[in-house]
């Protein structure tokens, strides 16, 4: 139905200098005279002559006339356009919560259905919301008068202040008679005598005069709005002191009548309460105001449903679709469908009924979208518990990604716990089902955070899952957050390091002392000046390795600044095969001589992660490291015992630690991921050179990878706190190296997921390798994952690796919750595995994804109160919203245009007086006339 309904009538009207009455006056002397002069003349003339020129001046006079009266059509078109009222209530999951008993301010919901009309509790809340409006009309009355607006605009705003003023005594005097405490009635007297004072009498008597369209006698009235304006702020904040004393008050002793709907309150859900409330609005309010304006109703959850009736009664909501629980609130989105609504008809009122707990992401805040409702108020009724409910929330579990064999690893678990002072909390360390540590923690206050710690010797290679138990605490709201899974990649114990380099770099010689002093890393050292230094398997042969079979003598190569003479052409191509087939780890240090920069059409170029950037200000320029957000989140990168620890590693390396030397070869390419950026010392915070400017990066090649370090730097970290940062720096990147190799499987058949858990929406990535006696890769085609839970069954094609041979993916999708079996399966894993007792499997687990919409089910007031300060609105009890539609103009929009086409203003009719004045004249001559 179009709100706007459009009247057009039409007129002529005479706007011309003289009246409709001067002018038939002026034409009867004129005609007068007229037939009075050619009457004289009647025997020259003619009887005939003389009818013919009386008829001609009586046509130019009459001309004359009308174009003086200056007749025009005027058309009126009228408008009217009725204002809406929306209410917009909340169907998202967490509306469904039922809050415990005495936490979601019950006592209002249930007199907000009731029939009473004045119990104090709706007197206070009252009084506090009408005080509250007569402040916002009171700044809207201010700012006409600052921008010159119409005085009907200023008018309308300071009548509408002194009617709230006005309720707010009436609801004053009304609660003043309520059986409540001494204490709360001598408020009620205070609020009672600051009404009275000089200052707001003094309004009323300026309201009284402007109302009877009179100039107000108080002198520097205008000047003493902003004074007011200070009171009535200053009011809604006492006034909201009172109505919190009565509603103690009362609840202490509640009425008869009421505690019949407590009773049902406590079994019903949030959306069960505002669904009775906006039912009742509509059965009483709304429906006297139906004649004036228009009422909308809308529910949100995954978008906005607009109607014109209300929503279905509590009973039949179970017969409705249930809302996705891992859909969280999207208020932005309900806020800019309200905003798109009031573009298409004013609203004078939305009043929103909701938890107001944004969870859901957008690309606009909700504070945004409220800050643009300038016409449109938006009045929140917040509903539910603001604070958390008895509960143990494990937070989070971290430990190390990936430890070497023998390690031993710290596991740690963030607690939080709310409402549980004085609790014992006991917390288990389980592997398989069996508690192999445990801890017990004590709550000292209300709200209490604790990190638990468990060192844990991991002697067994391959993935280790850990799970962490919370017991239950007696009258916990819920156990589904005490428990999680934490899993490191354990590899093998020992790991064999080539370290080489042409001259003895501060780098180098740290290096090798730290290997030399690292039981679990064998390295050979190959330096070149200023005297050959070989050892272990290097040497023999005083060089580098020529074939891939003496690369892969090693788990990882690491390579300083070699010049080309003594990095052949074979051994760099060997290099290269033995990253792309056999699966090593290439790190190169760059250097000033040699490295990369000498190798420019080279095979080693090939691999480089990085190209050169534009160096003409590098002189110039100090650089200092900047980890990267994904080199924080990064296995190889992790520095301390968990996660935090890390983080606050980092941090402190970010502050202190300068990088002196840093080559110009640093711009990552596309397929590169950059840990550690090189930025300017002076600009710490230049993110922008982190995508630009790698000093730590690397790259897949084939089943192996190459790390790339744009300078000699890390030695610095010793000079930050001991050996300790410089240690695990490279401890954990030499893990993190051979971390991909662990899978499980046989001989010739491995499998490997990129997680071992999953929850319900992510993608699995499973990889299945095929390799010989000697390990060199097998091609083979046709081969599937097989994936079995329970009964169920399911077959994914495995699709070769064109870069990687030997390597099969399969990309897994869409899989619900439970423990899954995946098996390789096809006529060439059936050969390999022929000899082996059990074949390649792999365990993963699918869990349901965490509602992010019933994690936290608070009322987020503070977001509530926002909204409606931005948007111009008030955050209102269940019981206020009658008192905001009293004090809301409602009335039809009104627009007049009026359009005028003058009649008078052509050519023709001074045509038509000239002409009649020459066709005379003419004729005279003709005959020979005076």
């Amino acid at each position: 139905m179009n709100p706007t309904t459009t009247n057009i009538s039409e007129q002529l009207t005479l706007d011309g200098p003289i009246s409709l009455t001067a002018a038939v006056l002026v034409g009867l002397g004129a005609l007068l005279v007229f037939a009075w002069a050619l009457w004289r003349e009647r025997k020259i003339l003619g009887p005939k002559q003389t009818v013919f020129f009386w008829c001609l001046r009586v046509a130019a006079v009459a001309t004359v006339l009308w174009m003086l009266l200056a007749p025009a059509q005027r058309r009126v078109e009228t408008s009217r356009t009725r204002r809406a009222i929306a209410l917009v209530h909340d169907t998202t999951g967490s509306m469904r919560t039922v809050d415990p008993v005495g936490t979601a301010d019950e006592l209002r919901w249930a007199i907000s259905v009731s029939d009473s009309e004045s119990t104090p509790i709706q007197s206070g809340d009252k009084a506090v919301v009408a005080m509250g409006l007569a402040r916002r009309h009171l700044n809207a009355a201010l700012d006409a008068l600052k921008h010159y607006q119409p005085e009907a605009v200023f008018m309308k705003e300071m009548t509408t202040t002194g009617r709230a003023i006005n309720r707010v005594r009436s609801h004053l005097e009304r609660l003043s008679k309520a059986s409540l405490s001494s204490a709360t009635k001598t408020s009620i007297d205070r609020q009672l005598t600051a009404l009275d004072d000089a200052e707001f009498q003094s309004f009323q008597s300026v309201v009284n005069a402007l109302e009877k369209g009179r100039t107000p006698t108080e002198k520097g009235w205008r000047e003493s709005l902003p004074d007011l304006e200070y009171r009535i702020a200053g009011a809604v904040r006492s006034l909201r002191e009172l109505a919190r004393q009565v509603a103690v008050d009362v609840q202490s002793q509640p009425d008869e009548k009421t505690k019949p709907q407590l009773a049902k309150l406590s079994r019903r859900s949030r959306g069960e309460r505002v669904q009775n409330r906006i039912q009742h609005l509509h059965t009483s309010t709304l429906k006297a105001l139906e004649d004036t304006a228009d009422v909308r109703f809308a529910e949100f959850a995954q978008s906005v449903n607009w109607s014109t009736t209300p929503p279905k009664p509590p009973a039949a909501e179970s017969e409705e679709e249930e809302p996705d629980p891992t859909l969280g609130t999207d208020l932005a989105m309900a806020l800019e469908q309200v905003q798109r609504r009031g573009q298409e008809q004013p609203l004078a009122a939305t009043f929103l009924f909701t938890d107001a707990a944004q969870n859901q992401s957008n690309e606009g805040s909700p504070q945004e979208v409220a800050r643009r409702l300038d016409n449109t108020p938006v009045y929140v009724v917040p509903i539910g518990n603001t604070r958390y409910v008895r509960d143990v929330i494990l937070q989070s579990v971290s430990a190390p990604a990936v430890a070497m064999r023998n390690d031993d690893v710290v596991i740690e678990a963030n607690l939080e716990a709310h409402d549980c002072a004085g609790e014992v909390c006991h917390i288990e360390l389980l592997q398989d089902g069996m508690v192999i540590d445990f801890r017990d923690v004590i709550f000292d206050s209300d709200f209490a955070t604790r990190s638990v710690r468990f060192e844990q010797h991991v002697p067994e290679i391959g993935r280790q899952v850990f799970q962490i138990a919370v017991a239950p605490l007696d009258r916990e709201s819920t156990d589904q957050n005490n428990y999680d899974e934490v899993e490191v990649n354990v590899t093998r114990s020992d790991i064999k390091v080539l370290l080489t380099d042409d001259m003895p770099r501060w780098e180098y010689r740290y290096l090798t002392q730290l290997f030399r002093r690292d039981a679990k890393v064998e390295c050979d050292e190959l330096l070149f000046r200023p005297r050959m230094i070989a050892t272990g398997r290097r040497k023999a042969t005083r060089t580098l390795p020529t074939t891939v079979d003496e690369w892969d003598q090693y788990d990882v190569v690491l390579l300083g600044d070699l010049p080309p003479e003594r990095f052949s052409t074979v051994a760099q191509q060997s290099l290269q095969e033995y990253l792309h087939d056999r699966g090593g780890t290439l790190v190169l240090i760059a250097g000033r001589n040699a490295m990369p920069q000498a190798y420019v059409d080279h095979p080693l170029e090939e691999i480089l992660p990085v190209r050169p950037v534009n160096s003409a200000g590098d002189a110039a320029t100090r650089f200092a490291f900047r980890v990267t957000e994904d080199g924080l989140s990064h296995d190889a990168l992790m520095i301390g015992e968990t996660e935090a620890a890390t983080r606050t590693a980092w941090d402190f390396v970010n502050r202190y630690s300068p990088l002196h030397e840093v080559s110009a070869w640093r711009h990552p390419l596309p397929s590169a991921e950059t840990l550690i950026a090189a930025v300017p010392r002076d600009q710490p915070e230049a993110n922008q050179d982190a995508a630009s400017s790698a000093f730590l990066c690397w790259q897949p090649i084939g089943r192996g990878r190459i790390v790339y370090l744009a300078g000699p730097e890390t030695y610095r970290l010793r000079l930050l706190r001991g050996d300790s940062l410089h240690y695990r720096f490279w401890g954990q990147l030499l893990r993190w190296a051979i971390a991909a190799d662990l899978s499980t499987g046989t001989q010739f058949v491995r499998i490997r997921t990129n997680k071992s858990r999953y929850q319900t929406r992510d993608e699995i990535l499973a990889t299945v390798e095929l390799s010989d006696a000697d390990g060199k890769p097998i091609m083979a085609e046709n081969l599937e994952i097989q994936i079995t839970s329970g009964d169920n069954l399911r077959t994914v094609a495995l699709k070769s690796q064109p870069t990687v041979p030997g390597q099969f993916q399969a990309e897994i999708r869409s899989l619900p919750p439970g423990v899954y079996r995946l098996e390789p399966v096809g006529a060439k894993i059936d050969e390999l595995q022929q000899d082996s007792l059990e074949p390649a499997v792999a365990s993963i687990t699918v869990q349901a994804n965490l509602p992010r919409e019933m994690v936290d089910t608070r009322c987020d007031l503070a977001l509530a109160g926002q909204i409606a300060d931005l948007s111009g609105g008030q955050v209102l009890s269940p019981t206020t919203v009658e008192e905001v539609l009293a004090l809301t103009d409602l009335e039809p929009i009104v627009t007049e245009t009026i359009q005028r086409k003058p009649l008078w203003l052509e050519w023709k009719y001074l045509w038509i007086v000239f002409g009649c004045l020459q066709t005379e004249w003419i004729v005279r001559k003709w005959k020979g006339l005076s």
